[in-house]
């Protein structure tokens, strides 16, 4: 996640934050109802997903030419220019993938789905014309969203911060009433929410939300107190669910996460601080796996003597979070200097298969993805990335296939990620 030079402080230490966050915010996007659905949080602690009203649908085409936001197909075009901003499969075949294309002097949201494990896209209606952008906000006017998951083949909602559902496959969506949606995931059936009535991160208490898949009555379910600036962030496998509360770590106190665990899909919670342990170490990122699998991804808060940040770390759980593993280094991507910003993210298949992408921040860098299937012990670099664009490690949708997503290309595995095929849209 951001790391900053300890020379930055004060209002420039905030504005840096925000810099970074502006040109490299990750829409994290996670396996709809796969068994290992984990993914990092979208951008930095700092920036964790908070809310704005949802408006009603446009009554128009969409400036791409996809659809109206309410209903039927308009003219369509070729998602000339798509940038990935979110993807979701409910198998290792079918899925969606949420971004933007350019439209008139901006971007503007465009929705494709594939049904051959990203081989060929085709184009479907768009839920709304804005993306959101960083805070949960909708800098170019509401309702907008900037995340997609699907429960089943026809059922599929897009969110953060406007709520839309769709009931056959992404053709037409309807906005749904209520408070923002900043985290939302589906398994088993049903769908849970964290909702906030505060726009940005504004230190306003949440709901936590449940619906059975496609259902329009949402029930407030009980909740871990998780006292955030930022709303909790939602992880979901099977019925096992994490709320995790990310710590800011540009601030003057310590990041360290608050996370709420539940193995009852959230009829009961066990709440506690992250495991990263050490002086300066906080939690940026969680990742599930069957059967009990949680990872942590840990990095420093503070630098070390030279200014520099040291490397990151996992440490894995395979009783949910009940004892972890030892620290686990994640091999830097290049030797750290002073003021240079780094960016992670997890995702997990078991205790022992993980991956790491590790991306430059700054954009100048190219970034590149890790294996391990020694639970950290060793790693393998597997796939080097472009710089420049944001990169989406979407996860995976079974213990062998996974994707990651950056800009109009997509990378599939089959092999658990020693080796990868690149699409485009």
């Amino acid at each position: 996640m951001l790391k900053l030079s300890p020379a930055t402080s004060g209002a420039s230490r905030a504005a840096a934050v925000l810099a970074a966050i502006a040109a490299a915010v990750v829409m994290a996007g996670c396996a709809a109802a796969s068994p290992a659905a984990s993914a990092s949080p979208p951008g930095s602690p700092a920036a964790r997903q908070s809310s704005s009203p949802a408006g009603p649908p446009s009554a128009g085409p969409a400036p791409d030419g996809t659809a109206s936001a309410a209903g039927s197909p308009a003219g369509r075009v070729s998602p000339a220019g798509f940038r990935v901003l979110s993807m979701s499969f409910v198998s290792d075949q079918q899925g969606w993938a949420l971004g933007t294309v350019p439209c008139g002097t901006g971007r503007c949201l465009s929705l494709l789905g594939t049904a051959d494990g990203g081989t060929a896209w085709h184009q479907l209606a768009a839920p709304t014309r804005e993306p959101g952008s960083v805070y949960s906000t909708c800098p170019s006017g509401s309702p907008c969203v900037q995340q997609v998951r699907f429960a089943t083949p026809l059922i599929g909602y897009a969110y953060d911060p406007s709520l839309f559902l769709t009931t056959d496959g992404g053709r037409t969506w309807s906005a749904q009433p209520g408070a923002d949606t900043s985290s939302l995931e589906t398994a088993d059936g049903t769908v849970d929410r964290v909702e906030s009535g505060a726009v940005g991160c504004a230190g306003q208490p949440y709901k936590f939300l449940t619906a059975p898949a496609g259902g329009l009555q949402w029930l407030a379910a009980p909740a871990p107190e998780i006292a955030t600036i930022c709303p909790p962030v939602l992880y979901r496998q099977g019925q096992r669910l994490i709320l995790a509360g990310y710590g800011n770590p540009a601030g003057g106190v310590r990041a360290t996460a608050q996370l709420g665990r539940s193995a009852d899909g959230g009829q009961s919670w066990v709440t506690g601080l992250d495991n990263c342990g050490g002086s300066d170490g906080y939690a940026s990122g969680v990742a599930l796996a069957p059967p009990d699998v949680l990872v942590l991804l840990c990095e420093h808060q503070a630098p070390e003597a030279s200014g520099a940040f040291g490397p990151a770390w996992v440490r894995v759980s395979v009783n949910g979070g009940a004892s972890f593993g030892p620290d686990e280094t994640i091999p830097p991507l290049v030797t750290p200097q002073p003021g240079e910003l780094y960016g992670y993210q997890l995702v997990a298949a078991s205790a022992g298969r993980l991956l790491v992408t590790e991306t430059d921040l700054s954009g100048r860098l190219p970034g590149r993805v890790l294996l391990t299937g020694t639970g950290g012990q060793s790693w393998t670099a597997t796939l080097s990335l472009p710089a420049g664009l944001p990169v989406l490690l979407v996860g995976y949708e079974d213990p062998d296939t996974g994707r990651i997503a950056q800009g109009g290309t997509v990378w599939t595995t089959r092999d658990g990620g020693a080796s990868w095929v690149a699409d485009s849209f």
